[in-house]
């Protein structure tokens, strides 16, 4: 009887994560492989001659084949702009003394947190046909594909920067000594640092083609056709789930796969080792190029950060203007503060709403993905288990996550038509994260402490309230507000799931991006930034009390 616990906690493990994830895993497969007809209504297959006419405007190649290369294109081009520029990034921030790290590695943390709808805003408000490029006075360049390319390349820099850095500090600081006996050190950071890195790296890799192919945002607006924008597409015309569901699996089987291979093969690479990395690892001395190097990096990641921001706060100011006289709008401080206060009144409700809705899917996403790496800890079905939820909920396309939960809870009205449903939406999205933070804190917990504690009669509850949740008093919180600020700005997911009734702040953005980048969706997006930039700073502390040694 003494396992009871242990057995009851796996119980609800489990129950949470069907309800969450394979439930509405199965109910997305069973509709899709029903036969439909072209309106989504089951029935024969869809209408040839429609089919005919989309090959005829593809130049004879079929629909999913030219999802299939849109996507591939989307992913490598993000790869091929995101990739490089982080690793580099990652090895100057974390691995040497260049000048301005700090600042610049706070500045990151927060823009973990900035959801895409905040930099489709500003990114295409300065640069895009949204807005125009009124701010510069020059014609746009962020259209069609290289506007999704880069808007998303830009939003997962930061993602890059981080997993890269992580792995870059767990390389052992011996290999890397003993290797300076027989090389330069420019070669050591070649064939040793780097080399060392490339599980990290290729995890890095996996998170921007998850970005790239599995969200809709940018590519709604620039009308460039990926699966996952087909997929929201098919159903917002209501081509049914099935359509919807069946055009998204392809990219969903290969994500999962790779994502359930790198994960495996990260986790084989001493996990233990995260929870102390950033006390051990060798910092490189760039000598007279400290401060130059540091410069160059803070000028380019400044305007980066602060080129779409001048973007927003000019048009959140500007007044007056009349076209048909060749007037063009100035720039008023009156005109600024009227619009953020009016952005404040409007963005209120949705923001407390989204708080609301935010907080509960953290709390119920943080005790499953504990309760889930816990009992990964001495199980390798558990593992397992852990390893297919991280790639299952990665590899999701959001509207596709957003859709499995609309055919698993469509009967059932007290889900479905209630906030419910938002908050399996945000958790379903998030819960990854809060795995991938808890992991390796509980996988790196002393045995010694527990095995202690069991000698001393302690049951398997007592050694979770009294040892465990101690243990993870830092990642804990960082995995809470890590999905707290996530599920704030999630919309992908939840703009399919809204009941009647229910604002949140990304469904007005998103419903205020499609009239155009204007003053008042300006002044919307300020102020959501700055609540979100509150949030985020807390959840990037955290994060970095959790990467970091005890004292």
């Amino acid at each position: 009887m003494r396992d009871r616990p242990g057995r009851l906690a796996g119980v609800l493990v489990l129950a949470g994560l069907a309800l969450l994830v394979f439930w509405p895993l199965a109910a997305t497969i069973l509709e899709a492989a029903r036969p439909t007809t072209g309106d989504g209504a089951p029935g024969t297959s869809l209408d040839p001659a429609a089919t005919a006419a989309v090959a005829a405007e593809t130049g004879g190649l079929a629909r999913p084949a030219r999802l299939a290369l849109e996507t591939l294109i989307v992913v490598a081009g993000t790869e091929a702009l995101a990739l490089p520029m982080g690793v580099a990034l990652a090895l100057l921030l974390f691995r040497t003394d260049v000048w301005g790290r700090g600042p610049l590695l706070a500045a990151l943390g927060l823009a973990l947190f900035v959801p895409l709808p905040l930099h489709a805003t500003a990114w295409l408000g300065a640069f895009g046909d949204a807005g125009r490029m009124q701010a510069f006075g020059v014609r746009p360049f962020l259209i069609g594909r290289p506007g999704v390319i880069v808007v998303s390349a830009l939003a997962a820099l930061p993602w890059v920067v981080l997993l890269s850095g992580v792995g870059l500090r767990l390389v052992e600081p011996e290999l890397e000594e003993s290797a300076l006996l027989d090389m330069p050190a420019r070669r050591v950071i070649w064939t040793v640092t780097l080399r060392r890195s490339l599980g990290a790296i290729a995890a890095a890799a996996i998170a921007v083609a998850v970005l790239a192919a599995g969200d809709m945002t940018v590519t709604d607006l620039l009308q460039v056709r990926t699966y996952a924008e087909e997929a929201y597409v098919q159903f917002s015309l209501g081509r049914g789930p099935a359509g919807a569901a069946s055009t998204a699996l392809p990219p969903l089987l290969i994500l999962g796969v790779a994502i359930f291979l790198v994960a495996r093969l990260l986790a084989r690479d001493a996990p233990a080792k995260l929870a102390t990395a950033f006390g051990r690892s060798k910092t490189w001395r760039l000598g007279r190029w400290r401060i130059p190097l540091g410069v160059v990096v803070v000028a380019a990641l400044g305007d980066l950060m602060a080129l779409p921001l001048y973007s927003l706060v000019w048009r959140a100011g500007r007044v007056g203007g009349r076209a048909r006289l060749g007037s063009p709008p100035s720039w008023s401080l009156a005109g600024f503060l009227g619009t953020l206060r009016s952005a404040a009144e409007e963005c209120r409700e949705p923001l407390v709403t989204s708080a609301i809705l935010a907080a509960a899917a953290a709390t119920f996403v943080v005790a499953l993905a504990w309760g889930l790496c816990w009992m990964g800890r001495t199980s390798r079905t558990w593992r397992a288990i852990a390893l297919m939820t991280v790639a299952l909920t990665l590899a999701a396309p959001g509207p596709v996550a957003g859709m499995a939960l609309m055919l698993a809870y469509r009967s059932i009205d007290r889900i479905y038509d209630a906030p419910a449903i938002l908050v399996l939406g945000m958790a379903a999205r998030t819960l990854p994260y809060a795995v991938l933070i808890l992991w390796p804190a509980l996988r790196g917990l002393p045995d010694e402490a527990l095995d202690a504690a069991a000698v001393d009669g302690w049951g398997p509850a007592s050694r979770v309230l009294r040892v465990a949740l101690p243990l993870t008093r830092r990642a804990s919180p960082a995995a809470w507000a890590t999905a707290f600020v996530l599920g704030l700005g999630e919309l992908p997911a939840t703009n399919l799931l809204t009941p009647p009734g229910v604002s949140t702040i990304s469904q007005l953005i998103w419903s205020l991006l499609h009239t155009g980048v204007e003053s008042h969706l300006a002044g919307v997006a300020l102020t959501t930034l700055a609540a979100i930039a509150a949030a985020g700073a807390l959840a990037a502390g955290l994060l970095r009390k959790a990467v970091s040694p005890d004292p």
